[in-house]
Protein backbone atom coordinates (compact mmCIF):
# COMPACT_ATOMS: atom_id res chain seq x y z
CA UNK A 1 0.00 0.00 0.00
CA UNK A 2 1.56 3.28 -1.17
CA UNK A 3 2.36 6.07 1.53
CA UNK A 4 0.17 9.35 1.17
CA UNK A 5 1.45 11.13 4.51
CA UNK A 6 5.04 11.31 5.69
CA UNK A 7 6.05 13.76 8.80
CA UNK A 8 9.46 14.14 9.61
CA UNK A 9 11.38 16.04 12.55
CA UNK A 10 8.25 18.08 13.06
CA UNK A 11 8.61 20.54 15.15
CA UNK A 12 6.02 23.84 16.55
CA UNK A 13 6.90 26.22 19.42
CA UNK A 14 5.04 29.11 20.02
CA UNK A 15 7.46 30.93 22.23
CA UNK A 16 11.22 30.23 22.99
CA UNK A 17 10.14 27.53 25.57
CA UNK A 18 9.54 24.00 25.04
CA UNK A 19 7.88 23.16 21.21
CA UNK A 20 4.27 22.21 21.02
CA UNK A 21 4.61 19.34 18.92
CA UNK A 22 7.57 17.59 18.51
CA UNK A 23 6.89 14.64 15.86
CA UNK A 24 9.99 12.80 14.86
CA UNK A 25 8.08 10.59 12.49
CA UNK A 26 4.77 9.74 11.02
CA UNK A 27 3.39 8.26 8.01
CA UNK A 28 -0.36 7.33 6.79
CA UNK A 29 -0.93 4.48 4.06
CA UNK A 30 -3.14 5.07 1.52
CA UNK A 31 -6.94 4.67 1.90
CA UNK A 32 -6.03 3.92 5.59
CA UNK A 33 -7.85 5.85 8.60
CA UNK A 34 -5.38 6.52 11.56
CA UNK A 35 -6.87 8.06 14.86
CA UNK A 36 -4.57 10.58 16.95
CA UNK A 37 -5.55 10.60 20.52
CA UNK A 38 -4.82 12.84 23.04
CA UNK A 39 -5.70 14.89 26.19
CA UNK A 40 -6.23 18.61 25.81
CA UNK A 41 -3.18 20.25 25.97
CA UNK A 42 -1.47 17.26 24.18
CA UNK A 43 -0.71 19.20 20.82
CA UNK A 44 -3.14 16.66 18.79
CA UNK A 45 -4.85 20.04 17.20
CA UNK A 46 -1.85 22.08 16.78
CA UNK A 47 -0.41 18.69 14.88
CA UNK A 48 -3.59 18.49 12.64
CA UNK A 49 -3.23 22.38 11.91
CA UNK A 50 0.25 21.70 10.77
CA UNK A 51 -1.14 19.07 8.26
CA UNK A 52 -3.82 21.00 7.50
CA UNK A 53 -1.28 24.25 6.86
CA UNK A 54 -3.12 26.39 9.45
CA UNK A 55 -0.23 26.76 10.80
CA UNK A 56 3.69 26.99 9.94
CA UNK A 57 6.11 24.30 11.72
CA UNK A 58 8.94 26.04 13.48
CA UNK A 59 11.19 23.29 11.29
CA UNK A 60 10.53 19.65 9.76
CA UNK A 61 8.91 18.30 6.85
CA UNK A 62 5.27 17.18 5.54
CA UNK A 63 4.88 15.21 2.18
CA UNK A 64 1.61 14.85 0.68
CA UNK A 65 0.81 12.62 -2.35
CA UNK A 66 4.70 12.67 -3.28
CA UNK A 67 4.42 16.33 -3.35
CA UNK A 68 6.24 18.11 -0.18
CA UNK A 69 3.83 20.86 1.88
CA UNK A 70 6.00 22.08 4.51
CA UNK A 71 9.55 21.88 4.79
CA UNK A 72 12.55 24.99 5.52
CA UNK A 73 12.14 25.89 1.70
CA UNK A 74 8.35 25.51 0.80
CA UNK A 75 5.02 26.11 1.87
CA UNK A 76 2.12 25.16 0.32
CA UNK A 77 -1.20 27.05 1.61
CA UNK A 78 -4.21 25.27 3.21
CA UNK A 79 -6.28 25.41 -0.20
CA UNK A 80 -3.92 23.78 -2.61
CA UNK A 81 -3.01 20.51 -0.40
CA UNK A 82 -6.03 18.99 -1.06
CA UNK A 83 -7.45 18.23 2.27
CA UNK A 84 -10.45 17.94 3.56
CA UNK A 85 -11.78 19.18 7.05
CA UNK A 86 -14.48 18.27 9.48
CA UNK A 87 -14.94 20.59 12.06
CA UNK A 88 -16.14 19.60 15.48
CA UNK A 89 -18.78 22.30 15.36
CA UNK A 90 -19.90 21.37 12.01
CA UNK A 91 -19.08 24.89 10.48
CA UNK A 92 -21.80 24.91 8.04
CA UNK A 93 -23.11 27.87 6.57
CA UNK A 94 -26.25 28.90 8.24
CA UNK A 95 -27.87 31.00 5.29
CA UNK A 96 -27.26 28.52 2.56
CA UNK A 97 -29.12 25.53 1.94
CA UNK A 98 -27.68 21.59 2.57
CA UNK A 99 -27.65 21.93 -1.69
CA UNK A 100 -25.27 25.05 -1.32
CA UNK A 101 -23.58 23.54 1.58
CA UNK A 102 -22.43 21.03 0.12
CA UNK A 103 -21.55 22.04 -3.42
CA UNK A 104 -19.40 25.38 -1.55
CA UNK A 105 -16.28 23.83 -2.57
CA UNK A 106 -16.48 22.23 -5.96
CA UNK A 107 -15.28 23.66 -9.01
CA UNK A 108 -17.09 24.92 -11.62
CA UNK A 109 -15.55 22.81 -14.33
CA UNK A 110 -16.92 19.72 -12.28
CA UNK A 111 -20.51 18.54 -12.62
CA UNK A 112 -21.70 20.00 -9.46
CA UNK A 113 -25.20 18.30 -9.81
CA UNK A 114 -24.46 15.12 -9.93
CA UNK A 115 -21.54 15.33 -7.31
CA UNK A 116 -23.57 16.96 -4.49
CA UNK A 117 -26.28 14.09 -5.78
CA UNK A 118 -23.81 11.49 -5.00
CA UNK A 119 -21.84 12.30 -2.18
CA UNK A 120 -25.71 13.25 -0.51
CA UNK A 121 -26.40 10.01 -1.25
CA UNK A 122 -23.59 8.14 0.07
CA UNK A 123 -24.76 9.58 3.92
CA UNK A 124 -28.42 9.18 3.48
CA UNK A 125 -29.19 12.64 2.70
CA UNK A 126 -30.51 12.88 -0.41
CA UNK A 127 -33.97 14.19 -0.48
CA UNK A 128 -32.48 17.26 2.10
CA UNK A 129 -31.60 19.33 -0.55
CA UNK A 130 -33.25 22.64 0.16
CA UNK A 131 -33.14 22.40 3.66
CA UNK A 132 -31.07 24.80 5.74
CA UNK A 133 -28.74 23.54 8.91
CA UNK A 134 -30.80 24.91 11.58
CA UNK A 135 -33.51 22.51 9.88
CA UNK A 136 -31.11 19.23 10.98
CA UNK A 137 -30.77 17.66 13.39
CA UNK A 138 -26.75 17.52 15.00
CA UNK A 139 -26.38 13.97 13.38
CA UNK A 140 -27.50 15.29 10.22
CA UNK A 141 -25.49 18.16 10.12
CA UNK A 142 -22.63 16.10 11.17
CA UNK A 143 -23.00 14.54 7.77
CA UNK A 144 -23.44 17.12 5.95
CA UNK A 145 -20.00 18.23 7.13
CA UNK A 146 -18.39 15.26 5.94
CA UNK A 147 -20.33 15.66 2.51
CA UNK A 148 -18.88 18.82 2.46
CA UNK A 149 -15.90 17.76 2.95
CA UNK A 150 -15.93 14.62 0.66
CA UNK A 151 -17.15 16.53 -1.98
CA UNK A 152 -14.06 17.76 -3.61
CA UNK A 153 -12.60 14.44 -3.49
CA UNK A 154 -9.46 15.18 -1.64
CA UNK A 155 -6.11 13.42 -0.90
CA UNK A 156 -6.40 13.38 2.84
CA UNK A 157 -9.59 13.97 5.38
CA UNK A 158 -8.95 15.66 8.76
CA UNK A 159 -12.02 15.00 11.30
CA UNK A 160 -11.33 17.08 14.17
CA UNK A 161 -13.53 15.63 17.36
CA UNK A 162 -16.38 14.92 15.11
CA UNK A 163 -18.78 13.23 18.17
CA UNK A 164 -17.82 15.58 20.65
CA UNK A 165 -21.29 17.44 20.13
CA UNK A 166 -23.01 14.43 20.39
CA UNK A 167 -25.02 12.30 22.76
CA UNK A 168 -23.97 8.45 23.59
CA UNK A 169 -26.72 7.23 21.69
CA UNK A 170 -26.17 9.22 18.53
CA UNK A 171 -22.63 8.85 18.61
CA UNK A 172 -22.90 5.14 18.83
CA UNK A 173 -24.70 5.35 15.28
CA UNK A 174 -22.84 8.24 13.61
CA UNK A 175 -19.48 6.22 14.58
CA UNK A 176 -20.45 3.21 12.55
CA UNK A 177 -21.28 5.15 9.87
CA UNK A 178 -19.02 7.44 8.98
CA UNK A 179 -16.79 4.56 9.52
CA UNK A 180 -18.68 2.48 6.24
CA UNK A 181 -18.50 5.94 4.45
CA UNK A 182 -14.83 5.79 5.03
CA UNK A 183 -14.11 2.70 3.97
CA UNK A 184 -16.50 2.56 1.10
CA UNK A 185 -15.04 6.01 -0.45
CA UNK A 186 -11.77 4.23 0.20
CA UNK A 187 -10.47 7.84 1.71
CA UNK A 188 -7.41 8.55 3.81
CA UNK A 189 -8.66 9.79 7.13
CA UNK A 190 -6.73 11.53 10.14
CA UNK A 191 -8.95 11.08 12.94
CA UNK A 192 -8.26 13.60 16.19
CA UNK A 193 -10.36 12.69 19.25
CA UNK A 194 -9.36 12.62 23.09
CA UNK A 195 -12.23 9.76 23.48
CA UNK A 196 -10.45 6.40 23.33
CA UNK A 197 -13.86 4.63 21.98
CA UNK A 198 -13.67 6.93 19.03
CA UNK A 199 -10.75 5.82 18.01
CA UNK A 200 -11.32 1.98 18.23
CA UNK A 201 -14.40 2.06 16.56
CA UNK A 202 -13.32 4.10 13.47
CA UNK A 203 -9.58 3.98 12.63
CA UNK A 204 -6.99 0.94 11.70
CA UNK A 205 -4.25 2.37 14.19
CA UNK A 206 -3.87 4.38 16.94
CA UNK A 207 -1.19 7.30 17.44
CA UNK A 208 -1.04 8.16 21.62
CA UNK A 209 -0.18 11.62 21.50
CA UNK A 210 0.92 13.38 24.96
CA UNK A 211 2.51 16.55 25.77
CA UNK A 212 3.58 17.22 22.22
CA UNK A 213 5.19 13.44 21.44
CA UNK A 214 4.09 10.34 20.20
CA UNK A 215 3.97 8.06 23.10
CA UNK A 216 2.94 4.83 20.94
CA UNK A 217 1.94 3.78 17.72
CA UNK A 218 -0.04 0.54 17.12
CA UNK A 219 -3.94 -0.69 16.27
CA UNK A 220 -6.36 -0.70 19.43
CA UNK A 221 -4.89 -4.62 20.47
CA UNK A 222 -1.55 -3.72 20.28
CA UNK A 223 -1.65 -0.22 22.53
CA UNK A 224 -3.94 -2.60 24.71
CA UNK A 225 -2.25 -6.08 25.05
CA UNK A 226 1.33 -4.33 25.22
CA UNK A 227 1.01 -0.77 26.50
CA UNK A 228 4.27 0.55 27.01
CA UNK A 229 3.35 2.46 30.17
CA UNK A 230 0.81 3.12 32.60
CA UNK A 231 -0.46 6.16 30.84
CA UNK A 232 -1.58 4.25 27.65
CA UNK A 233 -2.88 1.25 29.27
CA UNK A 234 -5.06 3.97 31.94
CA UNK A 235 -6.65 5.10 28.59
CA UNK A 236 -8.51 1.65 27.52
CA UNK A 237 -9.89 0.98 31.39
CA UNK A 238 -8.96 1.21 35.43
CA UNK A 239 -5.49 -0.17 36.21
CA UNK A 240 -4.38 -0.84 39.79
CA UNK A 241 -0.18 -0.41 39.61
CA UNK A 242 1.47 -2.98 42.02
CA UNK A 243 3.97 -2.14 44.22
CA UNK A 244 6.32 -4.76 45.49
CA UNK A 245 4.38 -5.14 48.62
CA UNK A 246 1.31 -5.46 46.46
CA UNK A 247 2.59 -8.05 44.43
CA UNK A 248 4.87 -9.82 47.31
CA UNK A 249 0.80 -10.41 48.37
CA UNK A 250 0.59 -12.60 44.96
CA UNK A 251 3.36 -14.52 45.62
CA UNK A 252 5.03 -12.61 42.67
CA UNK A 253 8.98 -11.63 43.39
CA UNK A 254 9.62 -8.24 40.63
CA UNK A 255 12.48 -7.62 38.45
CA UNK A 256 14.63 -5.03 39.11
CA UNK A 257 13.97 -2.09 36.90
CA UNK A 258 10.64 -3.24 35.99
CA UNK A 259 7.29 -1.54 36.78
CA UNK A 260 3.88 -3.45 37.18
CA UNK A 261 -0.07 -3.43 37.19
CA UNK A 262 -3.02 -5.04 35.82
CA UNK A 263 -6.55 -3.89 35.08
CA UNK A 264 -9.11 -3.70 37.53
CA UNK A 265 -10.94 -5.84 35.15
CA UNK A 266 -9.02 -8.94 35.15
CA UNK A 267 -8.86 -9.64 38.68
CA UNK A 268 -10.61 -12.88 39.86
CA UNK A 269 -12.85 -13.55 42.54
CA UNK A 270 -12.81 -17.22 43.79
CA UNK A 271 -11.65 -18.56 40.89
CA UNK A 272 -8.30 -20.88 40.51
CA UNK A 273 -5.29 -18.68 39.04
CA UNK A 274 -1.70 -18.45 38.74
CA UNK A 275 -1.62 -15.56 41.51
CA UNK A 276 -3.46 -15.74 44.32
CA UNK A 277 -4.23 -13.95 48.02
CA UNK A 278 -7.36 -13.77 50.83
CA UNK A 279 -8.66 -10.40 50.75
CA UNK A 280 -11.68 -9.03 52.85
CA UNK A 281 -14.11 -6.87 51.00
CA UNK A 282 -14.49 -3.64 52.68
CA UNK A 283 -16.90 -2.48 50.49
CA UNK A 284 -18.70 -2.85 47.38
CA UNK A 285 -20.64 -0.36 45.14
CA UNK A 286 -23.05 -0.85 42.65
CA UNK A 287 -21.20 1.53 39.73
CA UNK A 288 -24.38 -0.13 36.91
CA UNK A 289 -23.68 -3.30 35.12
CA UNK A 290 -21.06 -4.32 37.70
CA UNK A 291 -19.43 -3.73 41.14
CA UNK A 292 -16.20 -1.32 42.02
CA UNK A 293 -14.93 -3.10 45.20
CA UNK A 294 -12.20 -2.31 47.63
CA UNK A 295 -10.49 -5.26 49.50
CA UNK A 296 -8.21 -5.68 52.26
CA UNK A 297 -5.55 -8.54 51.27
CA UNK A 298 -3.43 -9.83 54.71
CA UNK A 299 -0.84 -7.27 54.56
CA UNK A 300 -2.81 -3.91 55.25
CA UNK A 301 -2.84 -2.91 51.43
CA UNK A 302 -6.32 -2.00 49.76
CA UNK A 303 -7.08 -3.36 46.34
CA UNK A 304 -10.07 -2.18 43.74
CA UNK A 305 -11.49 -5.13 41.68
CA UNK A 306 -14.39 -5.00 39.61
CA UNK A 307 -17.00 -8.10 39.64
CA UNK A 308 -20.49 -8.54 38.59
CA UNK A 309 -21.71 -9.69 41.79
CA UNK A 310 -21.61 -7.84 44.56
CA UNK A 311 -19.16 -9.67 47.38
CA UNK A 312 -18.90 -9.62 50.94
CA UNK A 313 -17.06 -11.40 54.09
CA UNK A 314 -13.73 -13.11 53.02
CA UNK A 315 -12.92 -14.42 49.08
CA UNK A 316 -9.98 -15.19 47.12
CA UNK A 317 -8.45 -12.41 44.68
CA UNK A 318 -6.57 -13.14 42.04
CA UNK A 319 -5.08 -12.98 38.15
CA UNK A 320 -3.40 -15.10 35.67
CA UNK A 321 0.04 -13.75 35.24
CA UNK A 322 -0.44 -13.68 31.26
CA UNK A 323 -2.86 -10.61 32.52
CA UNK A 324 -0.40 -9.08 34.61
CA UNK A 325 1.14 -5.43 33.03
CA UNK A 326 4.79 -4.87 33.14
CA UNK A 327 6.45 -1.98 31.90
CA UNK A 328 10.29 -0.31 31.43
CA UNK A 329 8.40 3.21 31.63
CA UNK A 330 6.04 3.30 34.15
CA UNK A 331 4.97 6.93 33.25
CA UNK A 332 1.67 7.89 35.18
CA UNK A 333 0.60 10.90 33.35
Amino acid sequence: MATLLTIKQLEKSFTKGNPIVTINSLSMQRGSILAVVGESGSGKTTLMRLIAGLETPTRGSIVINNTIVTNDKTFVTPENRQIGMVFQDYALFPHLTLYKNVAYGLSKSQDINARVSEVLQLVGLEGYEERYPHQLSGGQQQRVALARALAPEPELLILDEPFSNLDASLKLQLRNEVFSILKSTNVTALFVTHDIEDAIAIADEIVVLKEGHIKQQGNAETLYKAPENLYIASLFSAVLELNEIRLKSFGITPEKGKHYAIRQCDFLVNQECSCMAQATIVKSAFQGGHYVNTLRVPNGNVLNCISQQKLGGIVNIGFQRDTLLTFENPEHT
